[in-house]
């Protein structure tokens, strides 16, 4: 399977919305190096300009480590809520 970030459609979404931020990260105002996808891929998000948004590496990275802890402690009390 080929790596969906080398698509061309993303490489040229990534560079409108960098563009359209001025380079600045939204969440820190630092210099914005990434584009994050606000619906994930991997939870049937898309490339769509609509679902970028500028990041600098250091936020996104942190980002997505957010939504792996927010994603297993769902799951934990989806199982723990299926017991009763």
């Amino acid at each position: 399977m080929s790596d969906p970030y080398k698509s061309r459609l993303y490489q040229r979404n990534r560079r409108l919305v960098l563009q359209a931020s001025a380079f600045r990260c939204f969440r820190c105002g630092g210099l914005a190096t990434t584009a994050d996808h606000i619906v994930p891929l991997s939870l049937g998000g898309s490339h769509d300009v609509a679902n970028l948004r500028a990041c600098c590496g250091k936020c996104n990275s942190s980002i997505g480590n957010e939504a792996r802890l927010y994603l297993a402690a769902r799951r934990r009390i989806g199982r723990s809520s299926r017991r009763w």
